[in-house]
Parts: C-alpha cells; sequence; structure tokens
C-alpha cells in the first residue's frame, strides 16, 4: 500500500485483496488503472473533510501511485528514529503533537546525511549513526495554494554520545526533545501521527 497522510486522514493506492479496504472508516474510489488520470484526485481529497480514508484498488499500485502523484509539487526529505544507549527513543513536540525530527533534503547532500544533519538541528544532538533504513512515508499539504507531496525518508539511527541533554530547535516551533522510555512509548504514539506510527511499525525497537 502506497498512503499520503494529509494529518491524520489516508489517501492510499492498494492491491484489491487488500485487508483494509475491509475497514469501516473507508471509502473506496472505484478501481483505476494507469491509464485513468486520478492526478485531480489529491485537491478533491484535501477538500473533503468528512471522508477520513480513501483507498484506490489496483492491480498496478506502482504505475497508479505515480499518477496520483503527478500534478503535485515533490519535496523530499530525511528523518530519524534515534535510540540511545539505555534503549531510549528521541522525539520531539511540536504544534501539539509529539513527532520524530525529519527535514528537507538539501540539493548538496545525500538523504540519510539530510536525516543526520535534520535530528542535530532539531534536537541538538550529535555522534549519531545510520543503522539501517526503515521505509518511506509520504505527507500533504498546502503551500501558497499549491499542493505539496513530501516523501520521508526513515531511518533508525544511535545516538553514540555521553549524556541525555537536548536543545530543541526553538525557530522550528519544536518545544521539547526528550528521550521517551520504550515501556512509555505507547502513550507517545497515541498523540502522534499516524505516518509517524507507520514509521515505528516497519522499525524494530
Amino acid at each position: 500500500m502506497y498512503s499520503i497522510y494529509f494529518n491524520t486522514r489516508c489517501l492510499a493506492v492498494c492491491n484489491p485483496d487488500d485487508v483494509r479496504l475491509k475497514d469501516p472508516e473507508a471509502v473506496i474510489h472505484m478501481p483505476v488503472t494507469e491509464q485513468n488520470d486520478i492526478s485531480t484526485l489529491p485537491q478533491f481529497f484535501n477538500q473533503s473533510q468528512n471522508i477520513h480514508k480513501l483507498f484506490i484498488p489496483t492491480s498496478t499500485p506502482v504505475e497508479v501511485f505515480a499518477n496520483l502523484c503527478s500534478g503535485m509539487k515533490k519535496i523530499t526529505a530525511g528523518g530519524g528514529l534515534v535510540t540511545n544507549s539505555k534503549g531510549y527513543i528521541l522525539m520531539i513536540f511540536r504544534h501539539g503533537v509529539w513527532d520524530l525530527p525529519k527535514g528537507k533534503q538539501e540539493d548538496s547532500e545525500e538523504c540519510d546525511q539530510a536525516a543526520i544533519r535534520e535530528v542535530e538541528e532539531e534536537c541538538g544532538v550529535h555522534e549519531l549513526a545510520i543503522k539501517n533504513f526503515i521505509c518511506t512515508t509520504y505527507h500533504s499539504y498546502t503551500l501558497d495554494g499549491e499542493m505539496v507531496l513530501k516523501q520521508t525518508n526513515w531511518y533508525r539511527m544511535n545516538y553514540n554520545g555521553n549524556g541525555d541533554s537536548t536543545t530543541p530547535q526553538k525557530e522550528e516551533d519544536i518545544e521539547r526533545a526528550i528521550w521517551v522510555k520504550p515501556q512509555e512509548l505507547d502513550y507517545f504514539l497515541e498523540k502522534s501521527y499516524p505516518s509517524i506510527r507507520a514509521v515505528f511499525a516497519r522499525a524494530v525497537i
């Protein structure tokens, strides 16, 4: 399944036999092929606040997802799920929601480098090492009247420094950056975005 998150709402392309099509909250779009132009569907979904989940079943999900995204401005970002020596996980609090540090990839850097830089800038921690790639998530928002698709590539990271001090990046509206104990993680994920919960689901904690 390829999912685009609009905050807590989801527009997704999936295989016709995907079990999530049975979700009682889901609205099913008529089956499409790669030839059908559905590039205006994100705009429709963005305006249809009463639809929480819209699923598009197709036998060619890769091609249909590319069609779905073709009318949106693309931005690539990198983010990190960081664990320290105690097994605690680094999370940030911004705009009333618990999140993971992430940010836009610059033209001069690789995406994993962008992920490390963004964690350093947003949380004030250094001595980070990439462990492995986790997954890619997509979310959309409107900027200056244009639909934007932000593709975030997520990486597991180890924090190899000493101490647990952090410095949240206030200019990015980050209020807190804290280390969360694994046994307390469910509480924070309940107050997070579905896309962030998807990252944790794909990661091996």
